[in-house]
């Protein structure tokens, strides 16, 4: 039986992990980017480490296991600035010190994950975007417990902690390859506002796939 319930410091290496074996739009990171904690501290740690009181996880209740998350953002203005301030030196120096010697395949994609970053095209009118969809989140379950309805309650729990801090819209990423959650977004309620090149090009072997961005009003 799986349950929901709010983050607490003890799943900090479960979301790792979920993190690593979905992070490749969907699918396992592990052969294109092997160290985990450094795959963390791109994709989830801030959350957990910084905003533990917008995340969610969804616990497997034999064993424990962390199975699936919610992480999330009330102020994604705010969140990029806190997570260069916050999180770069971590990276770097996890990246130099360890991974570069470690995971030196892993290096280059990371090195190359830098080059797309720092060139990045910007989604158009930014700035419009986190006005009606302040808010973001990253939502991502592992493979063996799809189709269960874990998504939808972490999704309503968010949506109800968003709701009950009188936030009235967000937004999320995602990959046009990235199928089942497509489907998923578009059945809770979600519209694709934004369609085009950024951000999952990082990925050396997949430069030409697009990014979808969804978004959702409260009020």
């Amino acid at each position: 039986m799986v349950f929901i319930r709010e983050y607490k410091p003890q799943d900090r290496k479960g979301v790792i992990n979920v993190c690593w074996r979905t992070g490749y739009m969907g699918e396992p990171a592990e052969g294109r980017f092997d160290d985990r904690y450094l795959f963390g501290l791109l994709f989830c740690l801030y959350y957990v480490d910084y905003e533990p009181e917008n995340c969610y996880v969804a616990v497997e209740e034999q064993n424990g296991q962390v199975i699936g998350y919610i992480l999330s953002s009330f102020n994604s203005e705010k969140q990029e600035i806190q997570f260069r301030k916050k999180m770069i030196r971590k990276i770097i120096r996890r990246a130099f010190l360890y991974t570069l010697w470690r995971y030196p395949k892993t290096f280059r994609v990371f090195w190359y994950f830098k080059k797309i970053f720092q060139e990045e095209p910007k989604i158009p009118n930014e700035k419009g975007l986190f006005a009606p969809y302040p808010a973001h989140f990253h939502i991502d379950i592992l493979p063996k417990y799809h189709r269960q309805g874990i998504g939808t309650q972490l999704m309503t729990n968010l949506e109800n902690h968003f709701k009950n801090h009188k936030v009235e819209g967000v937004h999320l990423g995602t990959s046009e390859r990235n199928i089942k959650a497509i489907a998923f977004y578009q059945k809770l309620g979600y519209s694709v506002i934004y369609e085009g090149p950024s951000g999952f090009g990082m990925w050396p072997d997949a430069p030409e796939v697009k990014s979808l961005v969804f978004a959702k009003r409260f009020n």
